[in-house]
């Protein structure tokens, strides 16, 4: 999954500096962002350090604004997410807050390099103008005051089961017709949400050791949007740490049968950017998941961690070609003979390979041409809900339909 940034595709937007606040109290958010928002201001609010941590990772932000204690014992946490801003993004202006700052905490906040700290109860213009800058403190008649992006504790959202899933076809290269073989579900949020990005989500929820709840949650929306799209195989991503827990082949399993499927319908995408840390408990849940019928495909092979290594751990029944090489490749001899050598490789085993990123006709005949069963991509559709695509594509199972 590609990352995606927070900021607007609006080119014509009038917000031209993103800030981040962070407090763990949802009323002094409130009072912040309310005093701060203006056309010319992009705002999110976080109330745990770890969904900051998150979006700061994918995303980048003019000014942070940070509670130094935002942790239940009390301790200067904040210190934590400042370092992080400060070591990565050193021109990023930082302002941390306290309701007790003594020398000791201006001494903290100088070796962690925070631009300043600011005494709670805050004193709001001045917080402003840091805050603001240059930028004109006077709001045009008319003009919409800028976006404020509220991210609640990770346990609300996913109590709030507030993903829904879109669908992208895997297409038979080697049919004619190009016949759909299956359908891989991909997780999106609210749309105002820093959490609709996938990768935010999932960095979020590994911080937080919640990464089974946070996979169940979108499994449970994958099965639950994709009617009409069966009889063709689902494709659903699932983290691997997800299935160290000992409990996940059972859940797993519960949803797919609760949802009116066979495991045989189903095929697990492992999508992995960090390594195993259980691998003996990861091993015994795939070989309990393969025993009930369920299929395994391994995401984004040839970079990250998704290697030779993991493939033969896993011994999947598909293999997705990372869709960094397939961009362009048309175009590109040494893209060519990387496919080229992983599909032969792939061939060898009797593993089917299916080609992500497919964007333009040259490079679906040049995948075709390198052997690749199997292809995904903006090619042949973009990702949708079900019932679109189950119009679109009719009874035929065709992208090409005649």
């Amino acid at each position: 999954m590609a990352s995606s940034s927070l900021r607007s595709a609006d080119p014509t937007a009038r917000c031209t500096r993103r800030v981040l606040l962070l407090d763990d109290e949802e009323s002094v958010l409130g009072v912040l962002s309310d005093y701060l928002r203006s056309p010319f201001l992009e705002i999110v609010t976080c109330r745990e350090i770890e969904a900051a941590e998150a979006i700061l990772e994918y995303s980048r932000f003019d000014v942070v604004v940070t509670d130094l204690r935002v942790s239940e014992l009390g301790g200067l946490e904040g210190i934590r997410l400042i370092r992080f801003v400060t070591s990565h993004f050193p021109g990023t202006i930082v302002l941390a807050m306290s309701g007790y700052v003594t020398e000791e905490v201006h001494a903290f906040g100088r070796a962690a390099g925070v631009t300043a700290v600011l005494e709670k109860p805050l004193d709001l213009p001045r917080l402003r103008e840091w805050v603001c800058g240059g930028l004109a403190d006077s709001e045009d008649e008319g003009v919409d005051e800028g976006p404020v992006a509220s991210v609640q504790p990770l346990t609300e959202f996913l109590a709030a089961d507030l993903v829904y899933s879109v669908y992208q076809p895997i297409v038979d290269l080697c049919a004619p017709g190009l016949p759909i073989h299956g359908y891989e579900a991909l997780a999106r949020g609210p749309n105002d949400n820093p959490l609709r990005n996938p990768e935010i989500l999932f960095a979020y929820a590994t911080r937080k050791e919640c990464l089974l709840d946070t996979d169940m949650l979108c499994i449970r929306s994958a099965l639950r949007g994709a009617t009409g799209l069966y009889p063709t195989r689902l494709f659903i991503n699932v983290h691997p740490r997800s299935l160290t827990a000992p409990e996940s082949p059972e859940r797993i399993a519960r949803a797919v049968t609760n949802a009116g499927l066979q495991p045989q319908q189903v095929v697990l995408e492992l999508t992995e950017h960090h390594a195993i840390v259980n691998p003996a408990a990861f091993r015994a849940s795939l070989d309990v998941l393969r025993e009930r019928g369920f299929s395994f495909a391994l995401d984004d092979f040839g970079v990250g961690y998704a290697n030779v290594r993991l493939l033969s751990e896993i011994r999947p029944q598909y293999i997705k070609l990372s869709g960094y090489f397939a961009f362009g490749i048309h175009a590109d001899p040494l893209r060519q003979k990387l496919v080229r050598s992983m599909v032969s490789m792939a061939t060898d085993l009797g593993i089917p390979t299916i080609c992500e990123g497919i964007e333009d006709q040259d490079d679906h005949e040049m995948v075709t041409h390198l052997g690749s069963p199997l292809g995904q991509g903006y090619h042949y559709a973009r990702p949708a809900k079900a019932a679109d695509l189950v119009q679109r594509f009719g009874t035929s199972g065709l992208i090409n339909a005649s």
